[in-house]
């Protein structure tokens, strides 16, 4: 056999000769194999000796041995390697590689001439008895290159070209086989001996020296499946396992999670869709990302959708919070899980019990929860959850120093309510550390599918989407797996794949049934003799194989017994998994052997049983047991399982947790199978109890499935008969066809009852619903008749004012009726109970804020009824509005401090009597009328408090009139930098965009602080689902009358006269009488006034100047209430009009005061422009030192307010003024404004 020479390097005197002794055998990596320094190490008593480095090249096949020797694997001497045999080089190689090895794990014994196994010469002094030792470790070691030194493997004797070597290798290696040496060393070595002389001898036979090399690896680097020998006794009796989890061809979508994973929180603004046909693997992946989040301290949580429990509420967002919960309350001893549920207890207090209807795990939190009441306390149950989810996310996600990763599978089933959730929580958790991933089977989705319009949308809203695809798996990938399912080297399994992989496609989940199924077959089985897994590839070929996955599911379904298939048809109906305790109610009732079927199936990898759950291995396998049965038997089953189910939870008092199984069972099998009237009257009736109980969850999606399934049980005559239930049925499916966006579908329901129902009072809930959803729409005139309409039916006639002075009368009128009556006296006063003026209070303040938009004029109109109508029959919690509007409309006609009295008994009056509805629009309203007397900087919070409480109660439109104000304040108070004022703004406008209130995103301003910033202006767009521009400005005349003051504004900002002009008068042509106190008021009248005053100057029209006087004396007047806010404002305008007066003295006077006060009161954006001013009057009247002092003051003041733009827009001027003024330091001023504009590069934007 062949033997080691090592040849010394030249300082040393003499070759040397090593004996190997029995190789030790590890599994531990010293090295990485991707070092490119891998080697194969032998262990002796004196000498660490590396003989195979498993990188190598193929050519020159040089092996470390140790430093500083260098060994070359070469054929016997006697062979020499000539140009003529070149072909054969490598198998001559990989046969002495073969023999040394063979001599390594045999102690010492050689491969003889005469075809018998003699021990090695040297080795006969030794233990020849002794086994190899494999107690120890394969290792692989770093050992640095050698230098100078050769080796070389060269046999000593020749071979008799007449013996029989096949025989000989098979005895050696049976040999080893009787030493204990594993199966595999032992196939490895046979298989390098068959390469004897050049030829081929084996099947199995290496071909190149890199198979060996390749194998050498995966017995390094999985020895349990490719070193060690494999269980035969297990094998022979659970068969071929397939690891549904093993992740095969998919590491570089692994790859990109990983990254898109350990972003920096601020730059991860992306959420995944993994997406791929039904069995590539996509849940495979996302369990494989799971571990990588969890190795790396991560908390990952996941729900799912399933196709046949679309009526039950929000199932997989609730899973995946529910195992939250669990998470936390396993944790539940470290700080941090402490500091959660603190945190937690503190922000939501009562408003846990909303959310707990979404996450009942919640429970073990806060503990259990009192009876909250949602049908009244909110305006939109689903908005008011969204709200809290983000609130919650927002929170635990806080504390967690990794994030958190949500995923969603199979969002092709995904109900339009989950949707919307997951939508808002997409928006509101960018740049937090909560991350989502969801997967779906995109080629079972139309390109109108819900999920691509979320995923539309929130792109639209900043948001990006990673779309990581799965595919088909391809040969080299599939052999891969093949190889690690049968634990053999991918060289040996290389024809079954292919074989395979021509009969799936690739398919994953194809692949793991068909070979299950042939190894059923007895086509692939493990063989005892051979200690290794075997196949017929002759009869692999022939086998007829279905093209579709589910064909063979079907058919291998069909091949179990009938009571397992029974066992399975049933657990199908519930969908991809069902609770234990579901198996054993349809035991009890329906007399059913489930359970021994259903193990049966868990062993023929059908099923998976987890938790005390059943689950399908795979969607595909419940999809193609459920489509065995026939529509009826379907239909039949689920009637009779929805009847057991709903009978257990009656005797075992479980009707709350059963009860969405029990109908959903019910429902899908339908009114066909239920023949008795009063039968389906109870199941109508228990449709009615689901959707109430799947709207207290906030699912109005599900509850309206539900209330739509209980009208679909009632006969034609069900308004005749059952009446009542009828009723409710409708009023419940409207509203949540309202609460849904389902206009149409109102409107369908409303002309039922309005046909049907027996008394107006009745009809009165779908007519609120109506008039709601033409609010919405934006058909802002069609909702304020049939308001006026429904209150007149109900004897609540409005006064038809003719005149403002009549409306001041009727106004003076109520005034006097309050005047008796003390702040304490309102508060403590009589409850209203009558349902019909409840019901006109409702209509009432619909209507108020319908108005604000399309006809302010009859606000007062209004709010006097409502007011009345609370002093006559009691205080509602809708009083609140009433008195609310009462306070500003006093404000707007001079009597500040008495309507800030009302505002702010309206806001007593939503805590004295619980108006959480009204809250949010209460704030709005009341705010803007205090901020006339309060320094209005201090009012900044109060709209921010008052969008939480809005977004607590489900109220987006009082939200978003929250937001908007808050803007607003930061922008015309300067308090904030522009640029923060700006971010708030598209903070704004993406809130508006996200829940479609178009009619407030028409009037936000960015556009002006983008022209102001850089010069350029944008205009934020609604949706490309709503109504145009010009249609909704038609409809709400005060977001036309915004858009032409913002036009009005940025044009006399940056001096364009004729610009302003038109935009001037077409902003007058907007007649738009309000009688509303909104601060946004105070703004316009301020800018309209500096306007005229300069069309005066232009014109010399006294119409400008007397107008623009006018508003001087509204400014002076609310001076005295509010000196802080206005009376700047007042001087500036005053100084205006004496500059068109001619009274220059005055003028300057009044330009130092303006600028003086808005330094003084922290209006930096007013005493830059009370500068600018000053400026252009000095230069005018020829004060060109003091032209230039102001203006450069103006530059300065511009700057820090962050208006990049118009500071250089007063720069620019300067320039082209002063430049060549002699009397003039022209260095010093050009630096000086230099400087300036360097300090606005830096502008603080967090404000």
């Amino acid at each position: 056999a062949s033997r080691v020479v090592v040849h010394v390097v030249p300082e040393m005197t003499r070759d040397e000769v090593f004996d190997f002794e029995p190789l030790q055998l590890s599994s531990t990596n010293e090295t990485l194999l991707g070092n490119n320094d891998s080697s194969f190490v032998l262990q002796s008593n004196t000498r660490r000796k590396t003989l195979l480095n498993l990188d190598a090249s193929e050519e020159q096949c040089y092996y470390q041995l140790f430093k500083p020797f260098k060994a070359q694997i070469l054929p016997s001497s006697e062979n020499k390697v000539t140009n003529t045999n070149i072909e054969n080089i490598h198998h001559h190689i990989i046969f002495h590689l073969g023999s040394v090895f063979y001599e390594l794990f045999s102690g010492g014994r050689k491969l003889s001439e005469e075809g018998e196994c003699e021990p090695h010469e040297h080795n006969t002094r030794r233990n020849r008895g002794s086994a190899v030792d494999f107690s120890g470790q394969l290792k692989i070691s770093d050992f640095s290159s050698c230098r100078g030194v050769t080796a070389e493997f060269c046999n000593k004797k020749g071979r008799s070209s007449g013996m029989d070597t096949n025989k000989c290798h098979k005895t050696a290696v049976e040999s080893l086989k009787l030493r204990g040496v594993p199966i595999a060393v032992c196939g490895l070595i046979g298989n390098m001996l068959d390469c004897e002389n050049g030829d081929l001898i084996g099947d199995d036979s290496y071909n190149r020296i890199a198979d060996v090399r390749s194998d050498l690896r995966l017995m390094i680097k999985k020895p349990d499946k490719f070193l060690w020998d494999l269980d035969a006794e297990k094998l022979c009796k659970t068969g071929l396992e397939i690891d549904s989890n093993a992740l095969y061809g998919q590491k570089n979508e692994l790859a990109s999670l990983s990254d898109w994973y350990q972003r920096p929180t601020s730059q991860n603004d992306e959420f995944v869709v993994i997406v791929g046909s039904s069995g590539v693997g996509k849940t495979t992946l996302a369990n494989r990302f799971e571990k990588f989040v969890t190795d790396t301290g991560g908390i990952f949580i996941s729900g799912k959708f399933d196709q046949l429990k679309q009526s039950v509420p929000f199932p997989a967002i609730s899973c995946a919070f529910n195992e939250y919960c669990n998470f936390l309350v396993s944790d539940v001893g470290s700080r941090e899980s402490v500091e959660i549920a603190t945190t937690l207890r503190e922000s939501f207090g009562p408003d846990a019990c909303y959310l707990a209807k979404l996450i009942p795990n919640l429970s073990m939190i806060f503990g259990d929860f009192d009876d909250c009441d949602d049908v009244n306390d909110c305006v939109n149950a689903e908005k008011r959850l969204q709200y809290l989810l983000c609130r919650f996310v927002e929170i635990i996600s806080s504390f967690s120093p990794h994030p958190i990763v949500l995923f969603l599978d199979d969002l092709q089933w995904a109900d339009k309510a989950s949707i919307n959730l997951l939508s808002q929580l997409l928006v509101e958790s960018r740049f937090s550390r909560f991350l989502i991933v969801g997967a779906c089977r995109d080629d079972e989705m139309g390109h109108d599918h819900p999920i691509w319009h979320m995923v539309s949308t929130v792109r639209n809203l900043g948001m990006k989407a990673m779309i990581v695809k799965t595919s088909l798996l391809d040969k080299t990938t599939m052999n891969a797996m093949i190889s690690d399912i049968l634990c053999l080297s991918p060289r040996v399994t290389r024809s079954l794949s292919d074989i395979v992989h021509h009969k799936t496609k690739g398919n994953p989940l194809f692949f793991s049934r068909l070979m299950i199924s042939l190894n059923k077959e007895g086509v692939v089985q493990f063989s005892l003799s051979r200690r290794r897994w075997v196949w017929d590839e002759e009869k692999i070929l022939s086998r007829k194989v279905p093209d579709d996955v589910a064909k063979l599911l079907t058919g291998a379904i069909c091949q179990l017994s009938p009571d397992v298939q029974a066992g399975l048809c049933a657990l199908s109906c519930f969908g991809a998994s069902v609770d234990v305790s579901i198996v054993e109610i349809l035991e009890r009732y329906l007399d059913l052997q489930l359970k021994s079927s259903l193990e049966v199936a868990v062993k023929e990898c059908f099923l998976d049983k987890i938790n005390g759950r059943y689950t399908f291995s795979h969607d595909r396998v419940q999809e193609a047991t459920y489509n065995m049965m026939s529509t009826k038997e379907r239909a039949m089953r689920h009637s009779q399982y929805g009847v057991a189910i709903y009978s257990d939870a009656i005797q075992s008092g479980r009707t709350d947790e059963l009860l969405f199984t029990a109908m959903d069972q019910i429902n899908l099998g339908g009114p066909t199978f239920i023949m008795d009237p009063e039968q389906r009257a109870l199941i109508a009736g228990l449709n009615l109890q689901a959707g109430k109980k799947a709207m207290d969850v906030s699912d109005f999606l599900s509850a309206s499935s539900f209330f739509d399934y209980g009208m679909s049980f009632l006969k034609e005559d069900l308004w005749r008969t059952r009446y009542d239930l009828t009723l409710a049925l409708f009023d419940n499916a409207a509203r949540c066809s309202y609460a849904i966006g389902d206009h149409e579908k109102v409107k369908a329901l409303s002309e039922q009852v309005l046909t049907s129902a027996g008394s107006f009072s009745d009809k009165l809930n779908v007519m609120y619903y109506t008039v709601s959803a033409l609010c919405d729409a934006s058909l802002l005139d069609k909702a304020i008749q049939k308001s006026v309409w429904v209150l007149s039916m109900l004897g609540e006639d409005l006064h038809q004012a003719t005149s403002r002075e009549n409306t001041l009368v009727l106004i003076e009128e109520t005034r006097a009726t309050l005047r008796d009556q003390g702040d304490d006296d309102l508060l403590h006063y009589k409850q209203m109970t009558d349902s019909s003026k409840i019901m006109a209070m409702k209509f009432l303040s619909r209507l108020v804020i319908t108005l604000v938009m399309a006809r302010p004029a009859d606000i007062p109109l209004v709010t006097l009824k409502m007011v009345q109508l609370s002093l006559a029959h009691g205080m509602s919690p809708i009083s609140a509005v009433g008195f609310v509007y009462f306070g500003s409309i006093l404000a707007s006609i001079g009597h500040i401090d008495e309507g800030c009295r009302f505002v702010k008994l309206a806001k007593n009056l939503v805590q004295r009597f619980g108006g959480r509805e009204v809250a949010g629009e209460v704030i709005a309203i009341a705010t803007q009328t205090i901020g006339f007397v309060d320094p209005i900087q201090s009012t900044l919070d109060f709209h921010m408090e008052g969008y939480k409480v809005a977004l607590e109660a489900g109220d987006t439109r009082s939200a978003s009139m929250n937001f908007f104000f808050y803007c607003n304040y930061v922008l015309w108070t300067g308090s904030k930098s522009i640029s923060f004022a700006k971010s708030k703004y598209e903070e704004f406008c993406r809130f508006m965009k996200q829940h479609n209130v178009v009619a407030m995103l028409l009037i936000a301003g960015t556009r002006t602080m983008d022209k102001l910033i850089d010069g350029n202006v944008t205009q934020s767009e609604p949706p490309s689902n709503t109504p145009t521009i010009e249609f909704l400005e038609e409809k709400n005349p005060f977001a036309a009358k915004m858009r032409h003051f913002q036009n009005m504004f940025i044009h006399f900002m940056f001096r364009d006269y004729e610009a302003m002009e038109y935009s001037t008068k077409n902003y007058f042509e907007c007649k738009l009488e309000t009688w509303t106190h909104f601060f946004i008021a105070a703004s316009q009248t301020f800018i309209c006034g500096l306007v005229l005053f300069w069309m005066h100057r232009r014109t010399n029209n006294d119409v400008w100047l007397h107008t623009g006087n006018k508003l001087k004396g509204v400014l002076k007047g609310w001076t005295n209430s509010s000196e802080w806010n206005f009376l700047h404002k007042f001087h500036l305008l005053e100084a205006e009009e004496h500059f068109c007066c001619g009274r220059y003295s005055e003028a300057k006077v009044s330009y130092d005061k303006a600028i003086f006060l808005s330094k003084e009161h922290k209006f930096i954006n007013d005493e830059a422009l009370a500068c600018e001013l000053a400026g252009y009057f000095a230069y005018e009247t020829g004060e060109e030192t003091a032209a230039l002092d102001y203006l450069a003051r103006a530059h300065e003041n511009y700057n820090k307010w962050g208006a990049v733009a118009k500071s250089k827009n007063i720069y620019e001027f300067i320039q082209s003024i002063f430049q060549n003024n002699p009397n003039l330091d022209q260095k010093a001023l050009i630096s000086s404004l230099q400087s300036g504009l360097g300090h606005a590069a830096n502008v603080d934007t967090t404000g």
